[in-house]
């Protein structure tokens, strides 16, 4: 609707509720601009800088805050938070761990640590941090991708009358922000198209003018630009004001649950319609009658129907034995009690039977009105429940108006920034000797010179008029110094940093568990504002969920990076097509259902000990409590599954091993047996060998003495013949002659 003047009346609106909001904050916002101030070292008024000199002093700055909030948000942000999922009701458990990769997925797209750093900074400098989940559709070649972004406290217009931390109670929140003409063309390419007639809608477009950023009294030592660029900072560039403004309302819708599965479902009067038409299945058999109302299993049976006539029973198949649906109803040659009915239905008719139960109800919603220099953008209901600008509160005052801790500190830091200049001023000064003298005993003008000289100096003096007297510096008190290093301490101490934290050594214990325990002393100071941290963390996870579920409605693929360095890939929403129809009959990893918690770990951003750490996971591994994998996992020690692979390959090299050696000492043993034998056979074939040739000897000689005996007798039966012939001759002397 137009108003008079052709301005929206949301348009007006916005306007309108955003003057008012400024107007209630103002206070705040002057205050949290000199917090930023003091942290970014504009610590001195120009008043203050005036004084200073007129008394020879320079306004020194001692910036304490600056290292201490650093170091505060160094403990806070030590390493990437851990996400947890859960699902509500009978939501699929496996998908609500799926949510927590999701989530990571996001955290990285988004470069969330370096936005959670930004938004601890304004937390404890402004007294506020605010973040900001949003779903930006160009990215992922226009399928769009959820992210999430720090937004500056300043641009923050919250419903004063909020009490909640969180404002959640907020009838209103509005994000306002100037831009240029050529960043508003980048972010909305569609009010730099020109129509038939040459005209675009950026101009016709209101330029903004109004400053609602309040001044500054101070000047930095660096002459540095803090906080955004004001309009008069940016010279001649045409700048818009941008306001986005998100209400919270209530709206009628249907909600229904579904008693067979326990799912419950909300729907728009517009889905509610649509979702009685939805078809439904009921199936009786043996008596008993289920009801289907999942759609792709609605549609499994909806082939079984067309394909059996609405009713079937089960056979065994003589050749395989294994039961095959046929249609018709059972006979005798049946598998007893298989026979089943199928009746298609709707949802309406199981309303009728309170199968399924629908309530009208008011559910809240998000209305979000966009508006470029008095020109509508956009206006639209938003499908979620909570607001997606998050809050981190500091010193929560029950409105939208917290205190940071550099609120509390600025008076010290204004100490300390005091006692330092005095101590530079009185050392400057002692330097220069201060001399008494007589009026007229010497010349001024020439003594000022002279004394200002290095080296020997000569100066002439009237001794009559009196001699000169040196007047030396009164010394500064050690409880001076003492004081200001007591100041800087308690800095740190109100920021909740131990010294050893800081990096202090003096305070560190002389045992390890001494050091430890400390360490674990420091992370409880610090942990109520981690508690903050993390609940606002779960908020935002809240919003979330509900933007993933409305983004990532198709087959998507996330890669994330694992804490050791390995890469790990998830599908989500992966269609499942039947075989012979190839209709759609269900989807893998189907995040767009169901109901989820999404929370972080509570102190997982925090800095761990690692041998600490260590030490644990190797104790309880040593006693059997966990395997080798969870410790490497705990342990975030790189390339996990490489190591395992690694670990499991050397294990069983050394198996081997151990069985090679095994071997080769059974394979020795049978060796030696084998030799001891092997000598023992070589000794009873050389005794078998000597037996041989002893018997052969033993022949060879029985056979020459036998041959030797026979040779014998011979010899001596022809001695035996000549002596006989002999004796013949003898008796017969004539006969011989």
């Amino acid at each position: 609707m137009l108003m008079a003047n052709n301005v929206h009346e949301e348009v007006v609106k916005s306007e309108k509720l955003l003057d008012e909001y400024q107007g209630q904050r103002n206070d705040w916002a002057i205050q949290a601009v000199e917090d930023d101030e003091f942290r970014n070292n504009s610590q001195w008024t120009n008043e203050q800088q005036t004084v200073l000199k007129e008394r020879a002093q320079s306004p020194i700055v001692d910036n304490v805050i600056h290292p201490a909030v650093e170091q505060a948000k160094a403990l806070l942000t030590a390493n990437k938070p851990k996400f947890q999922s859960t699902g509500r009701d009978d939501s699929d458990t496996k998908i609500g761990r799926l949510f927590s990769d999701i989530m990571s997925y996001i955290w990285d797209t988004s470069s969330g640590s370096v936005e959670l750093k930004q938004v601890i900074d304004d937390y404890y400098v402004k007294g506020m941090g605010v973040m900001q989940a949003y779903i930006d559709p160009m990215k992922d070649f226009g399928r769009g991708e959820v992210c999430f972004k720090s937004l500056d406290p300043l641009d923050v217009y919250i419903d004063p009358a909020s009490r909640d931390t969180f404002c959640r109670d907020a009838a209103h929140i509005i994000v306002a922000r100037i831009f240029t003409e050529t960043q508003l063309a980048t972010m909305y390419p569609s009010i730099a198209e020109e129509d038939e007639e040459g005209n675009t809608l950026l101009s016709s477009m209101t330029q903004s003018m109004e400053e609602r950023y309040p001044g500054s009294s101070r000047e930095g030592n660096e002459q540095q630009v803090i906080g955004p660029q004001t309009h008069n900072q940016m010279g001649d560039v045409r700048t818009y004001e941008v306001i986005d403004r998100y209400e919270k309302v209530k709206l009628p819708f249907w909600h229904c649950l579904d008693t067979t599965t326990g799912r419950e479902f909300v729907h728009d009067d517009a889905n509610y319609k649509e979702f009685q038409e939805q078809p439904a299945m009921a199936v009786e058999s043996q008596g008993q009658t289920n009801f289907i109302t999942d759609k792709y299993e609605v549609q499994q049976m909806m082939g079984i129907y067309e394909a059996t006539g609405g009713v079937f029973h089960m056979m065994q198949n003589p050749q395989t034995g294994q039961p095959e649906m046929m249609p018709g109803p059972e006979h005798e040659e049946s598998i007893p009690g298989s026979e089943t009915k199928l009746a298609v239905m709707s949802i309406a008719e199981l309303q009728e039977q309170k199968i399924v139960v629908c309530n009208r109800v008011l559910v809240d919603r998000i209305k979000r009105v966009l508006s470029v220099g008095r020109e509508l953008i956009s206006m639209a209901y938003m499908d979620i429940e909570e607001y997606p600008v998050v809050t981190l509160m500091n010193r929560h005052n029950r409105n939208p108006y917290p205190m940071s801790d550099v609120r509390f500190i600025k008076p010290i830091q204004e100490y300390v920034n005091k006692i330092t200049s005095l101590i530079i001023a009185h050392a400057s000064s002692s330097t220069n000797t201060k001399l008494l003298i007589p009026r007229g005993s010497m010349n001024r003008k020439q003594l000022e010179t002279e004394w200002s000289r290095a080296g020997t100096g000569v100066i002439e003096f009237d001794p009559e008029l009196g001699q000169p007297v040196v007047a030396g510096p009164v010394p500064l008190p050690n409880e001076l110094y003492k004081n200001r290093e007591d100041a800087k301490q308690s800095i740190y101490q109100i920021l909740g940093i131990h010294p050893m934290s800081s990096g202090d050594p003096s305070s560190a214990p002389q045992t390890y568990k001494g050091t430890v325990a400390i360490d674990e002393y420091a992370q409880r100071r610090i942990k109520s504002k981690l508690d903050d941290i993390d609940a606002s963390l779960n908020q935002m996870g809240k919003v979330i969920v509900k933007l993933i579920q409305q983004t990532y409605t198709d087959e998507k693929i996330i890669r994330l990076m694992k804490p050791d360095g390995t890469e790990k890939e998830e599908t989500l929403n992966s269609p499942i097509y039947d075989d012979f129809t190839n209709e759609l009959i269900g989807r893998v990893n189907d995040v767009t259902v169901g109901n989820y918690d999404l929370i972080v770990v509570s102190g997982s951003t925090l800095p761990s000990n690692r041998w600490a750490r260590f030490d644990y996971y190797m104790t309880l591994y040593e006693k059997g409590i966990i395997d080798q994998q969870e410790v490497l996992e705990q342990t975030e020690v790189a390339d996990t599954e490489g190591v395992l692979k690694r670990t499991s390959m050397l294990q069983q090299l050394q198996s081997q091993v151990q069985q090679q050696e095994e071997k080769i000492k059974e394979l020795t043993g049978d060796l030696q047996t084998a030799q001891r034998e092997s000598l023992s056979d070589r000794k009873r074939t050389e005794v078998e060998k000597f037996k041989t040739k002893l018997s052969s000897s033993a022949n060879k000689t029985e056979k020459a003495a036998s041959m030797f005996e026979m040779r014998l007798g011979d010899e001596l039966s022809k001695v035996k013949e000549e002596n006989r012939e002999m004796e013949s001759d003898q008796i017969n002397p004539v006969a011989v002659n």
